[in-house]
C-alpha cells in the first residue's frame, strides 16, 4: 500500500445502509476489521439506526467509506464527489407489494378507496418502485395514504399489526424474514427490473486506495476468511460498478427525486388529494426529509 498516504491521513470512517447494519451488526464490525487489516489503515465503523441520521452523517462529511442504497449513493456522488466502486454480484434491489395473507386483498381490484401503505421512507428507491407498481395497476395516487415507518422491519410490523393495508417491502427483508412471518404475508405484486443496487462508495480520502479496495472486495470469495464473512453477511461476492450503471441509476434517481411526477396530481385527480400522496422532493439535511 502507499505508506506515505496512510501516514498522512487520520482514521478512516465506515458506515452502512441502516437496513443492513440492523440485520447483521456483528458481521459488519467484522467486515470493518477485515478491510482495515488488508488496507493497513485504521478504520472506525459507525452504524446508524435510521435513514435520515445515516444520510445526514455522510452528507456532513463524517465518512470515507459507505455501503449505501441506490438513492443515497447517487446523492453522495453528486454532493460529495463519492465514487461507487463495488456492488453485490448478480444481485439487484427489488420491491414486493405485500398485504396480509388473511386479508381481503388479492389483487388491485380488491383495494379499498383509501389505501394505507406502509413504507420505510419516501427518499428510497423502494418507495419509488412501489409507486411505480401502483401506477402499473392504474391506482390513482390520490388514494394513497402513507405510513412512513423509518425501517423495513417497521413496514413488516405495520402490516402484521393492521396499521396498513399494504406495504412497500425491500425484497431482501422479505426473503430473510422467518417462515412464520412470510406465511402471514401475501405478495400482490413485485418488481423485476434488475437495474438498481447497493454499492460500496468511497470519499476523496480513499481515492488513492480505489484500485486496492476494489480488488480486495472483488477477491473476497477467493480468500478463506473473506468467504466466511461474505456468507455471514449474505453476499455471494462483489463486482466492480460500471460507468454506464452509474449514469443510468443517477438519471432515474434525479427524475424521481425532483418530484416532477407529482406536480399534476391535484389537477388530474378526481379525488381530494392528501399531501402524503405527493412524492417528497430531496432537501438538504436539517431542512426535513431528504
Amino acid at each position: 500500500m502507499n505508506e506515505e498516504w496512510a501516514a498522512s491521513n487520520s482514521i478512516l470512517n465506515f458506515t452502512v445502509d441502516p437496513n443492513y447494519s440492523g440485520k447483521n451488526l456483528p458481521g459488519w464490525f467484522l467486515m470493518n476489521t477485515y478491510l482495515q487489516r488488508h488496507l493497513g489503515q485504521v478504520m472506525h465503523f459507525q452504524p446508524h439506526d435510521d435513514f435520515d441520521s445515516g444520510r445526514a452523517a455522510v452528507l456532513s462529511g463524517q465518512f470515507d467509506l459507505v455501503y449505501a442504497n441506490p438513492f443515497d449513493w447517487v446523492q453522495y456522488q453528486q454532493k460529495l464527489a463519492f465514487r461507487p466502486i463495488v456492488k453485490p454480484r448478480n444481485h439487484f434491489d427489488e420491491v414486493y407489494l405485500c398485504g396480509k395473507a388473511d386479508g381481503p386483498m388479492h389483487s388491485p381490484e380488491d383495494f379499498p378507496e383509501r389505501i394505507r401503505i406502509a413504507s420505510a421512507h419516501p427518499g428510497t428507491l423502494v418507495h419509488m418502485v412501489g409507486l411505480f407498481l401502483m401506477d402499473k395497476a392504474d391506482i390513482d395516487r390520490a388514494r394513497l395514504e402513507f405510513v412512513f415507518t423509518g425501517s423495513y422491519q417497521g413496514v413488516l410490523k405495520a402490516l402484521l399489526q393492521g396499521q396498513a393495508d399494504l406495504g412497500f417491502l425491500f425484497d431482501e427483508v422479505y426473503l430473510s424474514a422467518s417462515k412464520l412471518i412470510r406465511e402471514r404475508l401475501r405478495i400482490i405484486d413485485q418488481s423485476d427490473d434488475a437495474f438498481a443496487f447497493h454499492a460500496f462508495c468511497i470519499g476523496p480520502r480513499l481515492f488513492p486506495q480505489q484500485d486496492m479496495l476494489t480488488d480486495l472486495l472483488c477477491a473476497m470469495e477467493a480468500d478463506a476468511r473473506g468467504k466466511v464473512l461474505l456468507d455471514d453477511l449474505g453476499f455471494a461476492g462483489f463486482e466492480a460498478v460500471t460507468e454506464d450503471e452509474i449514469a443510468c441509476l443517477s438519471t432515474l434517481a434525479d427524475e424521481y427525486i425532483s418530484g416532477h411526477e407529482a406536480i399534476d396530481i391535484r389537477a388530474t385527480s378526481s379525488l381530494e388529494v392528501a399531501d402524503t400522496a405527493f412524492v417528497v422532493a430531496r432537501e438538504d439535511p436539517g431542512e426535513g426529509t431528504n
